[in-house]
């Protein structure tokens, strides 16, 4: 019986996992180059960007042009009932945390925003769209909505530099205290839009939140969803 031999690009692949899963590479850190790798596992350049291809399609390392691969094993809270915002969180754990804006529009709301945030007919929402990192990994994208009439000072308050969501509604609304009020989750396959701005194969599972605001009052605030890389969020429910 003859034994199939592997293919070299899959030994290199092997060889690069095992290096990660033996942590000879920092969480978020960036890899070797591929002159690099063919030197150190003696094979060309293609075979190496063969391997690494592989690696990508799994989720284990991301590409940003110009710059190189990293690796993306990193696991971010997503907290139930926390009331912090991404950025403290990020920082926690030891990361670089950013928000880009992608996009801010005044439109009419779908049925499901609408019913979420209780609106009369006719009524506008801001819709932010806002793409997160850790340490440059793109980790979620989620898109967030506000009564157009009510908050309106957001939009003016957009140019807050670095971008911080949390920041924003503290200064256009001092006395605003924000709870959430409910999370959904749902696991889904990416479309072809997440997958290109989460720098993730297409078709790969990701989990959304839906989730639901309200201010001291009991009064809606944000109802948003959030789209994550499944391989960089964790849940955590505070029971107290």
């Amino acid at each position: 019986m003859l034994i199939k031999k592997k293919e070299k690009y899959i030994i290199v692949f092997e060889k690069i996992l095992k290096n990660i899963e033996n942590k000879k590479y920092l969480t978020n850190s960036k890899l070797p180059s591929e002159n690099n790798f063919a030197k150190e596992f003696n094979v060309n350049r293609h075979t190496v960007r063969k391997a690494l291809e592989v690696l990508k399609d799994k989720g284990l390392i991301f590409s940003q042009k110009g710059k190189g691969n990293f690796i993306s094993n990193i696991k971010v809270p997503y907290s139930i009932s926390d009331k912090s915002s991404y950025t403290s969180k990020i920082l926690n754990l030891g990361y670089e945390p950013k928000t880009k804006l992608l996009s801010a529009d005044i439109i009419e709301p779908n049925a499901e925003v609408s019913k979420a945030l209780n609106l009369n007919k006719n009524l506008k929402v801001i819709e932010l769209k806002l793409l997160r990192f850790a340490n440059d990994l793109p980790i979620s994208i989620s898109y967030s909505y506000f009564d157009a009439f009510l908050y309106s000072e957001i939009i003016r308050n957009l140019n807050l530099e670095p971008f911080s969501l949390y920041k924003i509604l503290e200064k256009s609304y001092p006395f605003l205290e924000v709870t959430k009020e409910s999370t959904v989750f749902e696991a889904i396959n990416s479309t072809k839009e997440l997958s290109e701005l989460l720098l993730m194969p297409n078709n790969t599972p990701i989990l959304t939140a839906s989730t639901l605001s309200k201010d001291q009052d009991g009064n809606f605030v944000e109802y948003g969803t959030s789209y994550f890389r499944g391989d960089t969020c964790k849940i955590k429910v505070d029971l107290i």
